[in-house]
């Protein structure tokens, strides 16, 4: 019987155990790792450099770029048999985006759209002239986190 998260995490708080660490996963992601004896070409044929290989797991790691879905990360996983990254599933990122509305330019009487520009999903919608807010269209690409040149906008593991 496997648990799901949430319960998990109950009983890890409950019992004094060490909950799993939490990281963002790639995008086409089955929710499923089959990584064992990989030797992770996804990671190598990312041009972004947005994938690492750690414990037999595939990671998304902002680096000061986002993610294009360029889809070569799931053709090389594909390409090997694999189908922990695969182009039948989604093209989202495992992440939660939100904005610190404290350091934000705009949500600080700032006229700043930099976030909502470079956002080709239209997952940024500002309530009047200031107050930007991350809508359900958000797949977690972090372009919008390569913009905003205070850092207000966060991606954090789901």
């Amino acid at each position: 019987m496997t648990l799901n998260s949430s319960r998990r995490e109950f009983f890890n708080k409950f019992l004094g155990g060490k909950s799993a660490q939490k990281f963002i996963t790639p995008p086409y992601f089955s929710n499923e790792f089959d990584c064992a004896d990989c030797k992770a070409p996804c990671v190598n044929v990312c041009d972004e450099k947005l994938l690492s290989f750690e414990n037999n797991q595939v990671k998304f790691e902002f680096n000061g770029k986002g993610c294009n879905f360029c889809k070569k990360c799931a053709i090389a996983c594909e390409s090997i048999n694999k189908n922990v990254i695969n182009l039948k599933f989604p093209a989202t990122i495992g992440a939660n985006v939100s904005i610190d509305v404290n350091n934000c330019l705009a949500w600080n009487d700032t006229i700043c759209y930099n976030c909502q520009d470079i956002c080709k999903f239209g997952a940024i919608d500002f309530m009047g002239v200031f107050r930007p807010i991350i809508n359900q269209k958000c797949v977690g690409c972090a372009q919008c986190l390569e913009v905003c040149f205070v850092n207000s906008i966060k991606l954090e593991a789901r």
